[in-house]
């Protein structure tokens, strides 16, 4: 049997959470507005501030919490200054999604619909239905990252929900289900 030491096992294990929620972590970085390129950096540095106090991290119930919150400041942080420095860049993001071809533009219209009234929605709101929803963190996770109790989370998520659902009646097609 091969002993490790504190930091080799400490760094499997923020390996093994990088894992699991690497990806959930970029996809809400997105979803709340990054670009792929600063998602990709931020989440890497929020893994790396939770290797850096894992100690401490590891014994919270639910850690990637903690790395949610990270990112969720990070974001914060960095967004508005790289928003000015990448406006020039591409002055039309969605050109190439147009570019494809028609064969996915009803997928992007459902998209745009979906993202459109996300957007309508108030901040915690909009950021408590992203983490539960799409990076699909527990409540007491989404409620360490953002800040707020799970009681606030609950509520945020409701009413984000059924807001939603309101601003989204519209965008259905007679016929179509309530999926």
């Amino acid at each position: 049997m091969v002993l490790m030491s504190p930091e080799e096992e400490y760094d499997d294990q923020v390996t093994v959470l990088y894992r699991r929620y690497a990806g959930r972590v970029q996809g809400y970085l997105i979803n709340m507005g990054c670009d792929r390129g600063l998602a990709e950096e931020i989440t890497d540095d929020a893994f790396l501030a939770a290797r850096r106090r894992w100690a401490r991290v590891r014994t919270l119930d639910e850690p990637e919490g903690y790395v949610f919150k990270i990112a969720r400041n990070e974001r914060s942080k960095r967004q508005k200054a790289h928003d000015c420095r990448a406006k020039d860049l591409d002055p039309d993001p969605h050109a190439a999604v147009r570019a494809a071809g028609d064969d996915y533009a009803q997928i992007v219209a459902d998209r745009a619909a979906v993202w459109q009234a996300l957007r309508q929605l108030p901040a915690g709101q909009q950021e408590a239905v992203v983490l539960r929803d799409v990076a699909g963190l527990s409540e007491a996770a989404t409620a360490r990252a953002m800040g707020v109790s799970t009681g606030c989370v609950k509520r945020y998520t409701f009413e984000g929900r059924h807001r939603l659902r309101v601003l989204l009646a519209d965008f259905r097609r007679p016929g179509e289900g309530n999926a």
